[in-house]
């Protein structure tokens, strides 16, 4: 049960029902988790559905938004984007081991030094909100002005995410792959 109820299509106004209708064909993600709240502003939802799209296709590889998924809707203690992105990290090829590091709040044993970088960069950003001169020059050689650009832009989508799913209310399956640990 969520604090917001599902928009069925015949309560949306016309640019709600052109999003539904869209969105139904490309991937069905309507009525459920964080999905329930941007069907209430079809701008919104429109927003953060292209911006989904383009995640699947950018300079970060898939492994590596869940990396940043994961540490983003750790840090917001969004407990139903942690268990779906959990199982869509697994599916990216992220191992358990990495996953419960992050859960645990330790320093995953990444096996590239990009991905350590990605995680470090991350990390640094929703601590303390920006990186110091060293960790900026560091991110730059190893990853590239374009994703430190990308990095930032998906934490903000998965910030979204996760505060969204919050305000909503949605709670993760009770098979999920993982379950969020509370932040210290």
């Amino acid at each position: 049960m969520t604090r917001i109820p599902a928009l069925g299509r015949d309560a949306m106004d016309d640019d709600q029902k052109e999003i539904f209708d869209r969105i139904s064909g490309d991937n069905g993600r309507i009525g459920f988790g964080p999905a329930i709240g941007y069907a209430y502003s079809a701008f919104v939802w429109d927003l953060h559905n292209i911006s989904s799209g383009h995640l699947l296709d950018c300079s970060l590889t898939n492994s590596q938004v869940r990396i940043i998924s994961l540490l983003t809707v750790k840090h917001w203690n969004s407990a139903y984007p942690w268990s779906a992105q959990s199982k869509t990290a697994l599916a990216a090829g992220l191992t358990e081991d990495i996953i419960q590091a992050i859960n645990d709040d330790d320093v995953p044993p990444f096996v590239t030094d990009e991905d350590a970088a990605i995680y470090e960069m991350v990390k640094e950003l929703l601590d303390t909100g920006n990186l110091t001169k060293a960790s900026f020059t560091k991110a730059t050689q190893l990853l590239g002005h374009k994703k430190m650009s990308e990095i930032i832009h998906t934490i903000g989508h998965f910030t979204a995410t996760g505060m969204m799913a919050n305000m909503v209310g949605c709670t993760p399956p009770d098979d999920a792959v993982s379950l969020l640990k509370p932040r210290n």
